[in-house]
């Protein structure tokens, strides 16, 4: 009961797998035990604040600076003790910056809103049912099949299935991630890169086995066990498979890939860091 009460306060973590199992366009064992995995949603959040937390946030965040909590003792102690001085010179000076800062604190948080907004409503098409569906990026589930067209941005980090090239290969900018211009080359595993139709990606059965999500761009460790016929090919999948989100697809017509790690799991939103008050080196 203690480390049930002390998970959900957030103190001690549930205990997660090193790895994660994704089922390929969701495709479920029918047989057999199987406990399904909790997957964050594909929605991407840079704000800071919502409408019910941003006042008492706000405030606290402003009377963590030494000048503004030192006026808020001054303005208090005035009210309380008759002095000379009246509280308005004291209070009003500081009513005036908090509320400033806070509408143009507020204003830029607004802005973050509508840029969320955006990419999380950007729209993307997933195989399903034998079909390409149009739908947003923030619907996307870990195990579907997406596919991105050339210029397009990746709404999730998707292991590449299949491409349009020889050989199944991609070529891909991360110049929005590391700020590197050159194109790098992305190549799906040989089993996978000949499935370049949505009828023969919606009957593929594989199942991919990948390492639990981190920040390092350039490494990520995992293996695809494909059912073909009667028997199971199992490849090993490096970060040459991996298509980052937030990198942008070059000189290529289209590409399909299985999203592997979703929203804030992704690497780009691990590497993310929240803008926080900048503060003097005395506060």
């Amino acid at each position: 009961m203690l480390r049930w009460i002390r998970q959900q306060l957030g103190f001690d973590p549930p205990h997660q797998s090193d790895n994660r199992t994704i089922y390929i366009a969701n495709r479920f064992p029918q047989h057999g035990h199987y406990v399904p995995q909790k997957f964050a949603e594909n929605r991407i959040i840079s704000s800071k604040y919502t409408v019910w937390n941003f006042v008492p946030k706000n405030l606290f965040e402003q009377f963590r600076r030494v000048a503004n909590f030192y006026f808020l003792i001054i303005f208090l102690v005035q009210l309380m003790i008759d002095t000379p001085t009246s509280p308005i010179t004291s209070g009003l000076p500081l009513f005036f910056v908090i509320t400033v800062t806070a509408i143009k604190q507020g204003y830029e948080d607004w802005l973050r809103h509508k840029a969320d907004n955006e990419v999380n409503g950007a729209p993307v098409y997933v195989v399903r049912s034998g079909g390409l569906v149009k739908t947003r990026s923030k619907n996307i589930r870990v195990g579907d099949i997406v596919r991105v067209a050339k210029d397009e941005t990746f709404p999730a980090d998707l292991v590449l299935l299949s491409s349009d090239r020889e050989h199944g290969c991609c070529y891909v900018t991360t110049a929005s991630l590391d700020g590197e211009t050159n194109l790098k080359t992305h190549i799906a595993v040989p089993e996978t890169a000949v499935l370049q139709s949505v009828a023969n990606l919606d009957k593929l059965v594989a199942v991919i086995e990948c390492q639990q999500p981190e920040a390092d761009l350039y490494r990520f460790v995992g293996r695809i066990t494909i059912s073909h016929q009667i028997e199971e090919i199992v490849r090993p999948l490096g970060p040459e498979s991996l298509l980052l989100r937030g990198a942008r697809l070059k000189n290529t017509k289209e590409i399909f890939g299985v999203a592997v790690y979703t929203g804030m799991e992704t690497k780009m939103a691990l590497n993310y860091k929240s803008k926080s008050q900048k503060r003097s080196a005395v506060e």
